[in-house]
Order: C-alpha cells, then structure tokens, then sequence
C-alpha cells in the first residue's frame, strides 16, 4: 500500500505544478474532554504543520511536512498536499499524509472543502466551511476519525473579529456531546 502510495504521489509531482498560496493557520479549541491546537504555515509551495491534542484517555502530538501542487479537476482548482508525518503518543510513529483542498468563491461568500488521509492509523479530517462576506461569519461540517473506532462529527459556527484575521469559534461535538470554543488565525 505504501508503494502505492508513493507511486501516485511521484505521479502528481511530476505532472502538476507547485502551488503559491503563502499563509498560516493557527487554531485552539477548547472542550471540558478534548482540547486541540492547530498551527501551520506554507512557504513556496512547502507547508510545515503540527497537531497536540488533549483528550479523556491521554493526548498526542503529531507533525508533517508537505509539497503543495496545484491541479485541475472538473475544471476546479485543487490544492494537493502530500509528504511524510510523525506522530508522538506515546510511542513514535511515522507516515504519509495527503490533503486535498478547494476554495470556491461565490456572491455571498465562498465555500472551503478539505479531505485529508494519513497513514498512521489510516486517520481521516474532512470539512466543508461555508463562509459569509462582508459579515466574516461560517458554518463548517467536520468529520475525523481512524481504523482504532474513533470517529467524531462537529458542527462549528465562527466570526471574523473585526476585520483582522482572527476568528472565534464555538461548536458541537455530535458524539461526545460536548460543546467547545475556540480561536483561529488564518492569513491564507
């Protein structure tokens, strides 16, 4: 499978070209049983990101590096992100991370669309955010889970602050039955 993998990914190097979208992203969340922070950054098609999680039975710390490309399916933009990651939770584990994304602009706002899969622990992270211009307001469905039976859906509503960059938010974990705040940053 990992053969696989890099084959396809070798594929995409080769026949796309590298994707220019500088920024960060940073994010806490905050949950009476899961805690997250989020922060990532993307230089000359390089992005570099990392992942601590605190939960119920313990935590994690997770990193990746990835090549950005840009490709056209359908006749829409997609950003792909592939390369290795490192997890710490307890034990040291490396893996193979591939991200997709696009962001579509609209005459209310704009519609962002992220899927992400990696190979440790055959994990997954996938949202749609609707966003709503000038008013900086959204609304996102996020999905994350792996092959260990964790899986958990959210719901997460946000305000711009102001203008700037910053957002709060708030959402609802649909398992846990919890509902947490946050924080993010997004200059992308």
């Amino acid at each position: 499978m990992i053969r696989l993998i890099g084959h396809a990914l070798l594929a995409f190097v080769l026949s796309a070209g590298l994707a220019r979208a500088d920024g960060e992203y940073l994010q806490f969340d905050l949950g009476p049983t899961d805690s997250t922070a989020v922060g990532s950054f993307e230089r000359d098609g390089i992005s570099t990101g990392a992942v601590w999680s605190r939960y119920t039975d313990g935590g994690s710390l997770g990193f990746s590096t990835s090549l950005s490309r840009q490709l056209s399916l359908g006749g829409r933009p997609v950003t792909l992100r592939y390369g290795p990651s490192l997890r710490y939770d307890g034990d040291v584990r490396l893996g193979a991370k591939i991200v997709a994304e696009n962001y579509t602009s609209t005459d209310w706002g704009g519609v962002f669309v992220i899927g992400e899969i990696n190979s440790i622990d055959w994990s997954y992270f996938s949202m749609i955010e609707a966003s709503r211009n000038p008013a900086g307001q959204s609304l996102a469905l996020v999905a994350t889970g792996d092959d260990t039976g964790y899986a958990e859906q959210s719901l997460v509503v946000a305000k711009t602050i102001s203008g700037s960059d910053w957002r709060i938010r708030a959402g609802y974990r649909l398992q846990a039955r919890e509902v947490f705040v946050g924080a993010a940053l997004n200059t992308f």
